[in-house]
């Protein structure tokens, strides 16, 4: 008897980012309800602080086997390439466990790994779930980490046809990345492509008593706190010159948490600017980002110019469940933007519009009250669009309807 299903992905359990957190949880629960689950991923490294694991072990239902391969710091693209080759030919290397399993859920990240499952497809008939947390190629066309035309685009789109093909449905993380996908993938129909947005994977919490002091601020002061991936896909140039503009006023504090390429530059631009308005942090986890999240008085959301519709940023969720107001930063006619204006929950600005987010932060600085209402409409919409719940309710409905 063949398996139910089998998470294949680099990132998961115990690694803490979101690309590992999301796989984790959808595999425990569709074991807690019956299934099969299996997890074939890499060995965890940069995002865990677990010290050694086993290779195999089961965890909450899931039997989970983990892979070596070369690990360089992401900080560059060609150490990202370098892992993305090395773990998916380590992946191809245990092709034959694929045979094992009637589905397997690929992530799009890295972006060469469905090779693999489209492979088990042609010999073994393994079904395929896509999860297109980044539209590829075209996310490295718009944070020029990709030419078109090069060996690696080519190799790319022929990977990508090939999946499309073959795929028994692509899970979109956004309508506008559904429709991105049904515009520009011929080879897909409606029927195959769902929406399923990400969730928050830690917990609501308020401030307990010293969490302002254990972050360097006062109760009181008002913080505007960036979470998440600092990289190729997020623009910080706009917040950045928000903190320039505001550098002077000592009610604002802004609160950087997180890693990607653009980090270095913006610790010279603290230290070049003499900005002691803003503190930037490491990657925080559990409590401690729980407890971050807390103190913020708002949260801010960007992402470059050419991206609308080809990703999602997770930590969105996160300000949501938290009942934290969102500033925005992204194109115009964006989904975010688009949501964020007609569930009231923040503002919305255009990359690179620095001023106007500077008004805004003074706007909700002086308007407290709107501003608490604005969070207390983020987290409904959480509750009744983007919950734990919610998500694996469609999951479970889309893994039914694929193993029948």
């Amino acid at each position: 008897m063949k398996k139910d299903i089998l998470f294949l992905c680099q990132f998961f359990y115990p690694e803490h980012n979101s690309s590992a957190t999301l796989p984790f949880d959808t595999a425990k629960y569709l074991a807690s309800k019956g299934y099969s689950v299996g997890a074939l991923c890499g060995y965890p490294k940069e995002y865990s602080d677990a010290g050694e694991v086993p290779l195999k072990e089961q965890v909450e239902g899931v039997d989970i086997e983990r892979l070596h391969y070369v690990q360089l710091k992401r900080a560059n693209t060609l150490g990202r390439l370098i892992n993305y080759f090395s773990f998916t030919f380590k992946a191809f290397l245990h092709l034959w466990k694929l045979k094992s399993y009637k589905c397997v859920i690929v992530y799009s990240n890295p972006p060469v790994l469905p090779f693999v499952p489209v492979i088990a497809n042609a010999l073994f008939g393994t079904k395929i779930i896509f999860v297109a947390y980044d539209v590829y190629p075209e996310v490295a066309y718009a944070s020029n980490n990709l030419r078109k035309g090069s060996i690696i685009d080519k190799g790319m789109r022929f990977i990508n046809h090939m999946m499309y093909k073959r795929v028994s449905r692509v899970i979109a993380l956004t309508d506008e990345m559904k429709n991105f996908l049904l515009s520009n993938r011929p080879e897909l129909s409606e029927d195959r492509v769902t929406t399923i947005a990400n969730w928050a994977h830690e917990k609501k919490n308020l401030p307990d008593e010293d969490a302002y002091a254990r972050f360097g601020y006062k109760n009181g002061q008002f913080v505007v706190s960036y979470f998440g991936n600092m990289g190729i896909c997020q623009d910080m140039e706009t917040l950045m010159g928000v903190a320039e503009i505001l550098k002077d006023d000592n009610r604002v504090k802004f609160l950087l948490v997180g890693h990607g390429n653009k980090k270095d530059a913006i610790r010279e631009r603290i230290k070049d600017n003499k900005l002691t308005n803003v503190q930037e942090l490491d990657f925080l986890t559990g409590k401690a980002f729980e407890q971050a999240v807390a103190i913020s008085s708002c949260c801010v959301v960007s992402l470059e110019k050419g991206l609308k519709g080809t990703c999602a940023p997770s930590k969105y969720y996160s300000y949501l469940q938290g009942g934290q107001p969102v500033l925005a930063v992204v194109e115009k006619g964006s989904y975010l933007e688009e949501e964020v204006n007609r569930e009231k929950i923040g503002c919305a600005v255009e990359v690179g519009d620095s001023k106007n987010l500077a008004d805004r932060i003074l706007f909700m600085l002086n308007h407290k009250d709107e501003c608490k209402e604005a969070g207390e409409r983020a987290e409904q919409l959480y509750e009744n669009m983007y919950a734990y719940d919610v998500a694996m309710n469609k999951y479970e409905d889309v893994i039914k309807k694929i193993l029948e």
